[in-house]
């Protein structure tokens, strides 16, 4: 449980990596949001797909994922109220050996559910490999 938006957006940042130290479902209020960069679907995660870990899937869908972690390395609010904030993110993705794999920039938006922020949206963009 979330108690303030950044702790939210930190630790919904370190969820999309294998650290394993949050699951993924227990970052987000569902459904969650997020727009495929590659192919511009959207998708959406329910209770009925929602993963444990994001990284449980990658073996079958993101095979050079596998044992990357994800670092948040800058932000700013880009709106907010009482029960929403979006932040226009700079994230990193590194191999398991700590280099860089890619950089990007996202809009994350946490939203307040009875006290508890959790991830509600995301939007990857500006995605540069290393």
């Amino acid at each position: 449980m979330a108690i303030t938006p950044e702790q939210a957006l930190r630790e919904s940042v370190e969820a999309i990596g294998t650290s394993k130290k949050k699951k993924y479902r227990d970052t987000i209020h569902p459904p969650v949001h997020q727009i495929i960069v590659s192919d511009f679907e959207d998708r959406r995660f329910d209770e009925s797909n929602i993963p444990e870990y994001m990284s449980d899937i990658w073996e079958e869908y993101l095979p050079d994922w596998a044992g990357s972690t994800c670092t948040l390395d800058s932000f700013e609010i880009i709106i907010q109220d009482s029960l929403k904030v979006a932040y226009l993110i700079k994230a990193s993705r590194l191999f398991p050996d700590g280099s860089l794999m890619q950089t990007f920039n996202a809009i994350f938006t946490v939203g307040n559910k009875d006290g508890d922020w959790r991830l509600i949206s995301r939007n990857p963009f500006n995605i540069t490999k290393a």
